[in-house]
């Protein structure tokens, strides 16, 4: 339908205040990317979870869909337009969610609006068909993340394969500089496919991976993740300054390990608060589900019940919920006490499921009920995150060894070949400038090893550009296969400028150790080029 457009933050829209909240569900954007889609599946389930426990205090359908567009995810878009069609237009809610459908180019919420339009016709209650639809849709969502880690399992699997054979075929085209100039603009367009192809499947992977954040974005964060972004303004600037003046004043191989030294903590933090939210997240189901029981069993309020719960039994959440209950008794607001609790876990399941139960549960809705279905959607997510970690874990493991091989073969393979250039040539200068009979035989030579004679300087250019994108699209693969917060990538990052930052400073020495008495054989023959 053209006309819904119109209705977003036209001027019709503004006549009745509204919200922050839903202004910018208004402002929704199609959620499709070029890099990576937005997490309508998982949106989805978080809204219908609301929805179903909104349903249980029997609000209206005017504030059922109200409160649902006032979530902000990437799916309260279509539930803000269905408010619209319905408050602006006078169209009952069934017929307003088969005109948003009809507009809707996302099939799996199309799909879900007629169902609801179709219910809704029917005069079947909101709260029974919206509890079979969360469940349905839970499930739906874990068969798919199912489905995208198989397909994510194999992608990681291949981009072994690729980097090994993009190494390889760099190799093997430095080593047939030895044998025939095939030029520089060959080479050049060599590094273009292969610096194509690493990138090409650095975003297959960010593109194959399951979509869902997984640290919120509320002012107030945990105290691990404040600590990680102080860190982060002066050590991830501090690694740039460092990096770059040891590279000048020293080489390139100290300038990646200092910055590699110097970004390491704010990596190292991120993992840090990576697995407290870990903890935190399949805790909260626990949690939910025993206030929700307790609050349901004896009728009373939150506050109370919560005096019933083992504490103990929460594990990471314990410390958190001591807090929230003292500041509760304590007669500080409610909401006030719950939003704290909320950004002190910095995560983003524990701030949908807990408000899901808060929320509804101040409405009146049936504890034993919103208890369940927050617990359910927190535990469904956790353990689908749990065998999420299955496979980012082994790829992290494996991909680390990896580049550390394919680096140093690529540098020894260098070194080898600046070695052998520079003795070839030294061969040729003895034999020309010797008597009569080794100029003749050096003519010879010259005339048989020109070809041999690489440009040395270019061929550890070109080793230090593809080292370099190497310590980059490793460091990226294992972030994306694992999502997270965004700043675990300094630690793999850090991890993979390190190995590089090793093979360029040692490697070399390796290799002329290895083959000084090579070279020095060869310094030493005579000017008829025989070897003694």
């Amino acid at each position: 339908m053209a006309f819904l457009p119109r209705f977003m933050p036209g001027s019709a829209a503004k006549q009745a205040p509204r919200s922050e909240a839903v202004e910018d569900a208004a402002n929704w954007q199609r959620p499709t990317s070029l890099f990576r889609p937005a997490p309508v599946d998982y949106d989805l389930v978080a809204q219908l979870t609301y929805m179903s426990a909104l349903a249980t205090a029997n609000v209206g359908r005017e504030e059922l869909f109200q409160k649902t567009a006032e979530l902000g995810y990437s799916t309260s878009g279509y539930f803000h337009r269905v408010h619209l069609v319905a408050q602006r237009l006078n169209y009952d809610y069934a017929r307003a969610c088969q005109i948003v459908a009809d507009a809707t180019d996302s099939e799996v919420v199309s799909s879900l609006l007629l169902r609801f339009s179709s219910s809704l016709a029917s005069g079947e209650s909101e709260s029974v068909f919206l509890a079979r639809e969360t469940e349905i849709q839970i499930e739906q969502y874990s068969r798919k993340y199912e489905r995208d880690l198989e397909s994510l399992r194999k992608w990681t699997d291949a981009y072994v394969a690729l980097m090994v054979s993009v190494t390889l075929v760099v190799v093997v085209s430095l080593v047939s500089m030895m044998i025939y100039s095939i030029g520089t603009v060959f080479i050049f367009g060599l590094a273009g496919v292969m610096i194509g192809i690493a990138v090409l499947g650095d975003w297959i992977i960010y593109r194959t991976a399951p979509v869902e954040p997984k640290t919120h974005h509320r002012p107030e964060t945990s105290r691990t993740q404040r600590q990680m972004f102080r860190m982060a303004r002066i050590l991830l600037p501090g690694a740039a300054v460092v990096g770059a003046l040891a590279g000048l004043f020293s080489s390139i191989g100290a300038g990646l390990v200092a910055a590699a030294v110097v970004m390491a903590p704010v990596g190292v933090l991120a993992f840090i608060d990576d697995r407290r939210v870990d903890k935190q997240d399949r805790d909260v189901s626990t949690f939910l589900r025993a206030l929700g029981s307790v609050v349901g069993a004896i009728g009373t309020t939150v506050t109370e019940g919560m005096e019933r719960v083992n504490q103990r039994s929460l594990g990471s959440l314990e410390q958190g919920v001591r807090r929230l209950h003292v500041r509760l008794r304590s007669g500080i607001k409610p909401d006030l006490c719950w939003d704290r609790f909320i950004s002190e876990t910095g995560s983003e399941l524990v701030d949908r499921s807990v408000s899901t139960f808060w929320d509804t549960i101040k409405l009146g809705g049936d504890p034993d009920q919103i208890g369940y279905l927050s617990s359910l959607f927190a535990l469904k997510i956790s353990l689908m995150r749990e065998n999420r970690k299955l496979v980012s874990q082994t790829f992290m493991y494996l991909i680390v060894p990896l580049h550390a091989v394919l680096v140093a073969i690529l540098l020894f393979i260098t070194e080898v070949m600046a070695i052998f250039a520079t003795q070839l040539a030294g061969i040729q200068t003895q034999a020309l400038s010797g008597n009569t009979v080794s100029q003749q035989a050096g003519v010879d030579v010259t005339n048989v090893l020109a070809f041999a004679s690489p440009n040395v300087a270019f061929i550890r250019g070109f080793a230090l550009v593809v080292t370099l994108v190497l310590t980059v699209v490793d460091a990226w693969a294992p972030h994306s296969t694992s999502g997270g917060h965004y700043h675990r990538f300094w630690a793999q990052l850090a991890v993979m400028m390190l190995l590089s930052g090793l093979g360029l400073m040692f490697i070399p020495h390796v290799v002329q150790m290895l083959f000084h008495n090579i070279a020095g054989g060869l310094a030493t023959t005579p000017t008829t080029g025989a070897p003694q």
